[in-house]
């Protein structure tokens, strides 16, 4: 993942480095790791707890291993019982350029499932009295047109339905009229896009002349409006929002491996994320070895990193670390929690609705589940809790050439015969 330099439409070229005996070495702790795996768990928060017999972490294995092979970009797959982690097992390298494979520590881009922590935040907000979810967004941003902001509330913004359209430029001529309008750092299209924060990007907010439809009506599922809870919280509380997260989400919680994404940090143990190479190269963005993989990340995809909806980075770890914390109320309470996993809007897909930050299936005949799935550049996601049953997994994958959803229907077969 690439720094960028001050002038942020530089890249920073990359060396196509090659550790033949370090990868040796992880391939064999990698193939360690998968004899061990049917008989304990390697967490050492679940110390102790035994893992099921293989007849049933095989098939896991049998899924996982020929879509992720050991030296590819891969995933990590958990699943966690009552608590208890009952299949933990990484697939793949984490970085291509140093041959390092994927753990339950290393840390991925978040993609949609970033929006859950927020919607959690806010939950806590109002349960503490300083908001209440009826608020009209008008009552924080008094700088928008009152005529759209007095109709939306922050609700609106949990489940995807304010209306509010999505003004951000997306090609030369927007770009262009954008520039007529506003003040910006940056002197193209792509720099705005790929480092932009949520400070320049609610600039689009003071054109809005119209909104696609009656906030609370419907649902979409590109809803911008996420952008504005940084700033929301920010507002509220008086402080910087990566701080206020971490002192009263995140911490509460346990988490220590979170964060969200600030262009040109470096989190420890972060992976890359990767596309298939095409017949082109790129200039500064690192080619493997054998020319199958391009990065594909913060740097090289140009999509939007803003914190609330997709700039959280986490851990296979941290995140169960999460839906502990969660599903025993220790950050929201039980009832906020039944308003998270409670679908309100009517989604596009046959017996989803959405939630406050969550997807909720009501599939007939089967076990209700919340869950997000979503790309982001090159990361890929699937997580999902199943409270009937007490069970959550987590997918995280620094590749996104895989069928989420097939995937997604086979794990779910699996888990639901435990």
């Amino acid at each position: 993942m690439q720094s960028p330099l001050p002038y942020p439409n530089f890249a920073v070229p990359k060396k196509n480095i090659v550790y033949p005996m370090r990868r040796i070495f992880y391939a064999t702790i990698a193939a360690l790791s998968i004899t061990a795996a049917c008989n304990k768990t390697n967490n050492d928060y679940c110390a102790d707890h035994g893992i099921p017999a293989c007849e049933y972490t095989s098939k896991l294995d049998s899924l996982f291993t020929p879509l992720f092979p050991d030296n590819e970009p891969g995933a990590i797959v958990t699943v966690m019982r009552n608590d208890t982690i009952i299949y933990n097992h990484a697939f793949g390298l984490a970085s291509l350029e140093t041959s390092h494979p994927i753990t339950d520590s290393t840390l991925f881009n978040m993609a949609s499932a970033s929006k859950i922590f927020c919607a959690a935040a806010l939950l806590r907000l109002s349960e503490q009295g300083a908001i209440s979810l009826d608020d009209p967004l008008s009552k924080y941003f008094p700088e928008f047109n009152p005529k759209f902001f007095n109709r939306i509330q922050i609700r609106d913004i949990l489940t995807h339905s304010s209306g509010l359209p999505d003004l951000r430029p997306q090609d030369p001529s927007q770009w262009n009229n954008y520039l007529k309008k506003h003040k910006s750092v940056f002197s193209s299209m792509p720099d705005y896009r790929l480092y932009g924060s949520e400070k320049e990007y609610i600039q689009i907010f003071q054109d809005l002349d119209t909104i696609d439809f009656t906030p609370s009506t419907h649902y979409l599922g590109t809803d911008p409006a996420f952008i504005l809870v940084v700033p929301l919280i920010e507002r509220i509380t008086m402080k910087e929002f990566d701080t206020w997260m971490h002192d009263n989400i995140f911490k509460p919680a346990g988490m220590t491996d979170t964060y969200y994404y600030n262009a040109g940090i470096k989190l420890p143990r972060m992976a890359h994320a990767y596309r298939r190479a095409g017949n082109t190269t790129r200039a500064g963005v690192f080619r493997s070895e054998d020319g199958k993989w391009e990065e594909y990340d913060y740097g090289e995809a140009e999509f939007f990193l803003t914190k609330a909806d997709r700039g959280a980075y986490s851990s296979a770890r941290d995140f169960m670390r999460w839906n502990r914390a969660l599903y025993s109320g220790k950050i929201v309470s039980l009832e906020s929690l039944d308003s998270i996993n409670t679908g309100y809007i009517p989604t596009d897909i046959p017996y989803v609705t959405y939630g406050y930050g969550n997807a909720i299936d009501n599939t007939p005949g089967k076990e209700p589940k919340v869950f997000h799935m979503n790309t982001n550049g090159g990361f890929s996601i699937i997580e999902a809790s199943i409270p009937g049953l007490k069970l959550n997994y987590v997918i995280l994958a620094n590749r996104a050439d895989w069928n989420r959803h097939d995937i997604c229907d086979k794990v779910d077969s699996i888990l639901m015969k435990l």
